[in-house]
């Protein structure tokens, strides 16, 4: 396993929400963050920026940003040049996160990996919520979280946003900062098989 050296900011470490547009990550930013919100806009852009606080059972204090919906790390507008900038560390008045969590819509588990993927080869420590689960259980799809974990190297938490489901399950993958450290090498990482993560029953 490579580590990856953590320098964390002042006020707590960073931790930043991403994912495609409509995956439910802005209800899970305001599961985990409540009423604890400021929102400004990007330095020289009119895109919107929402940093929110965490405070972990154990007392530990967390940034936490939802940046922009991306389908990717090669930008087409605005909001995702933002997303791009800030996880490449090169946004202008922004830090480097220090944790990735990557929101994936389950009902579209291939095209929402791409983007975990990307992000993991950025050597972003990463977790994974597995969101809209209750969706894909209608849909007749069965995806084991543990499964995907192994197959992705990095925790996966299943969560329903809109109704807190595993939300505190993820806030407990967020309590150890020193465990964001463990990263699988980048070239290691691909696409896992659907077959091998979901089902239809």
């Amino acid at each position: 396993m490579n580590e990856a050296v953590v320098h964390f900011h002042p006020g707590g470490p960073l931790v930043a929400l991403v994912g495609n547009p409509n995956c439910g990550k802005t209800a899970l930013y305001n599961l985990l963050t409540g009423s604890r919100q400021k929102v400004a806009n990007y330095a020289g852009v009119t895109v919107e920026r929402k940093e929110g606080r965490l405070t972990t059972s154990s007392g530990k204090n967390l940034r936490v940003l939802d940046l922009p919906g991306t389908y990717s790390l090669y930008p087409r507008s605005p909001d995702e040049r933002v997303t791009c900038d800030v996880l490449f560390g090169r946004a202008q008045g922004e830090k480097r996160p220090d944790l990735a969590v990557c929101v994936v819509d389950a009902t579209n588990l291939r095209r929402n990996l791409r983007l975990v993927l990307a992000v993991r080869r950025l050597g972003l420590p990463c977790v994974v919520a597995l969101n809209m689960a209750d969706l894909a259980r209608k849909q007749g799809i069965v995806i084991d979280p543990a499964a995907l974990s192994r197959e992705l190297g990095v925790p996966v938490v299943s969560t329903v946003g809109i109704r807190a489901d595993g939300v505190d399950d993820l806030r407990r993958s967020l309590e150890d900062p020193a465990a964001w450290k463990k990263l699988v090498p980048a070239e290691a990482l691909a696409v896992p098989d659907a077959a091998h993560t979901q089902g239809v029953s």
